[in-house]
């Protein structure tokens, strides 16, 4: 199971808002989290949460885990291993490393944009 944090699923209505998702799950906004951590290369301080006090997500909601053409477990995996210089030797494990670039991408996003934000310039000029 991959975890979030309390503020995180906050986060989700108004980023879900600024993306035009409003009718999406909400595993499409964490995957947006996800892939916006495994795109900048910035700095944080270290990410140790005591509490995940948020829900749970399944690799099948993130990754696509077992959806034939849809799963996209072996390329999150590959793209976590690649960026974060590790190698991943467990689906555990995997999913502690998501859930960990979930919570960095969640911080990135808040700490960038303002309620007024435009995502699309933030994007733009980040890409």
């Amino acid at each position: 199971m991959i975890r979030t944090t309390q503020e995180t699923e906050n986060f989700i209505s108004p980023l879900s808002k600024m993306l035009n998702l409003e009718n999406e799950p909400k595993w499409v906004v964490l995957r947006f989290m996800l892939n916006i951590s495994l795109s900048l290369q910035r700095e944080f301080e270290s990410l140790h949460v005591e509490n995940f006090d948020g829900k749970e997500y399944r690799l099948e909601q993130l990754t696509g885990e077992g959806k034939g053409a849809d799963d996209h477990t072996k390329l999150y995996w590959d793209m976590v291993e690649a960026y974060d210089g590790i190698t991943i030797t467990s689906k555990k494990e995997l999913e502690e490393n998501l859930q960990k670039h979930i919570l960095r991408g969640c911080l990135i996003l808040k700490t960038s944009l303002k309620h007024d934000s435009n995502i699309f310039e933030f994007i733009g000029q980040d890409f």
